[in-house]
């Protein structure tokens, strides 16, 4: 092998290293943001769940009537 080739081949490879380590760290980058994502909507979905589950007890148990204003004493 020529000593002229040899310093190119080396660049060339050093480059393509840091190319797949780059590309396999954006491709955990998006799965990660995609299972991000997924959990967002699970929790949003579970929070309007529970959210309408807790709104019919206190409806059901007559617990959401707001409370009369206290009267001051005199």
């Amino acid at each position: 092998m020529k000593k002229e080739f040899v310093f190119p081949l080396v660049v060339g490879l050093i480059l393509g290293g840091l190319v797949m380590i780059f590309w396999q760290f954006n491709t955990r980058l998006n799965n990660a943001a995609a299972a991000m994502a997924q959990i967002e909507t699970a929790v949003n979905q579970n929070t309007k769940a529970v959210s309408d589950i807790v709104t019919f007890i206190n409806n059901a148990s007559g617990q959401n009537k707001q409370a009369a204003p206290e009267t001051p004493a005199k």
